[in-house]
């Protein structure tokens, strides 16, 4: 499971590094995406493929199909680690998730989300009315 929040910075050339923990985690064969709000999301290869397959299960002529193939497939990119344990995250999807400098990078589960720092603050005090939301449906 891929958990925790780390500070880093992008370099010049749109790469940052990945902390040890989450990188082993991850493994070597994971695709970087446009996420699901102003952030970019990274997938080990076995959780994009289970998206995958259940988005191959919706009626390919719908609405709702076009638009999620689109999202995910559409700004797709294979990852890789570098020996200095950084991943470069493509020029469009930094530039789609306002990626510059400073970034948040989270495991959230099953993927990875690198957030510009602001954005991610900006973020976080406007979801802890949905956090109080969740802990009171969960149950533990």
């Amino acid at each position: 499971m891929l958990y925790g929040g780390f500070d880093s910075t992008l370099d010049a050339k749109g790469r940052v590094v990945l902390p040890t923990k989450l990188r082993n985690e991850l493994g070597t064969d994971f695709q970087l995406m446009k996420g699901f709000g102003e952030y970019v999301a990274i997938y080990p290869a076995e959780n994009y493929q289970k998206m995958l397959d259940e988005m191959m299960l919706m009626k390919k002529s719908s609405a709702e199909y076009l638009a999620f193939a689109r999202h995910v497939l559409g700004s797709s990119h294979d990852g890789e680690i570098d020996g200095n344990g950084r991943v470069r995250i493509p020029a469009e999807l930094r530039k789609e998730s306002k990626l510059e400098k400073s970034v948040r990078i989270i495991g959230v589960g099953d993927h990875i989300e690198i957030w510009d720092s602001e954005l991610y603050a900006q973020n976080t005090l406007m979801s802890l009315a949905l956090v109080e939301k969740a802990r009171e449906i969960i149950t533990y």
